[in-house]
């Protein structure tokens, strides 16, 4: 492709951004998010509206739990307690642990069918990529390399995952582990890519990175590219920390952790996927993050 035909599509696809983010509707459905304002500092599971009414704990002050993610269907919450992980009700009941013993796990995602959560696994002094029915049974190991595997996600059909991997890319595999291959380049002066997020209609990945910052302070921004890796596209341009999206179920909007407006405790905010519309919806002066969106 040369430079024109380059310019071409790039322009051509920030247009059909802009015309949907125009005619998006306003935010809906639910978010939980991790909020560090317990007992001792500790973090508990909060849920909230997507225009940020109706917040309310999902967790005793006392406890310490994040990484919350909602199930498609809205009706379920895997979360990380401790180093393990469990599985609740969207309204904080029936809370069940799935996993037992020495690891320490986390950041745990559901597969749109609900039938599996993948989900990051630190043992031997490195990460890997797991994934397990959502019951807890059928804990399989997907990725076998030395480097750091964390933070992954499902595509729409189920079929793949993707995570941050090797070299401090974005990485795809499917979802029986085979065929692991990078997605991002990490140009732009090098920086680490982390927390990729899988659109609803499987087209496109969210992601962090911080290259191409600041040379002396790099800070993440939230960029997007399609699911093949191709046409990086950053939406966020600032000096502060910008991280964690998610994407609304519709597509049409992504919530993310910010420390904007100005240094200090993390907060929410929402975008269209062409950088429009960016406004918070975390009112809390306590430090809020890792979002999950659901209908």
């Amino acid at each position: 492709m040369n430079f024109v035909t380059r310019v071409s599509v790039v322009l051509a696809v920030a247009a059909v951004c802009a015309a949907a983010g125009s005619a998006a509707p306003a935010p809906t459905g639910k978010i939980v998010f991790a909020r560090a304002s317990g007992v001792g500092g500790k973090t508990q599971i909060w849920v909230m509206n997507a225009n940020g009414s109706r917040r309310h704990s999902l967790s005793p002050a006392t406890v310490y739990e994040e990484g919350p993610a909602l199930s498609r269907d809205g009706r379920r919450i895997a979360f990380g307690r401790r180093g393990d992980i469990y599985v609740m009700s969207s309204s904080g009941s029936n809370v069940h642990r799935l996993t037992f013993g020495p690891a320490q796990e986390g950041a745990p995602v559901w597969s749109s069918d609900g039938r599996w959560i993948a989900y990051s696994s630190y043992r031997a002094g490195k990460s890997d990529i797991w994934k397990m029915r959502s019951d807890g049974s059928a804990k399989t190991r997907l990725t076998r390399t030395t480097a750091l595997e964390d933070v992954p996600d499902w595509s729409p059909d189920g079929r793949k995952i993707v995570y941050a991997g090797p070299q401090a890319r974005i990485w795809v595999m499917n979802a029986n582990g085979t065929g692991q291959h990078p997605l991002t380049r990490n140009a732009l002066g090098g920086g680490v890519a982390w927390a990729p997020a899988w659109s609803p209609q499987g087209a496109r990945i969210a992601y962090e990175f911080s290259g191409g910052t600041s040379p002396v302070n790099p800070t993440n921004e939230i960029w997007l590219m399609n699911a093949d890796g191709s046409l990086p596209v950053r939406l966020t341009n600032n000096q502060l920390e910008d991280g964690q999206p998610t994407w609304s179920p519709d597509g049409s909007w992504l919530a993310f952790q910010s420390a904007r407006p100005h240094p200090g405790p993390l907060h929410l905010w929402v975008m269209h996927p062409n950088g429009k519309s960016l406004h918070r919806v975390s009112s809390s002066p306590a430090e809020e993050y890792q979002p999950s969106w659901s209908r």
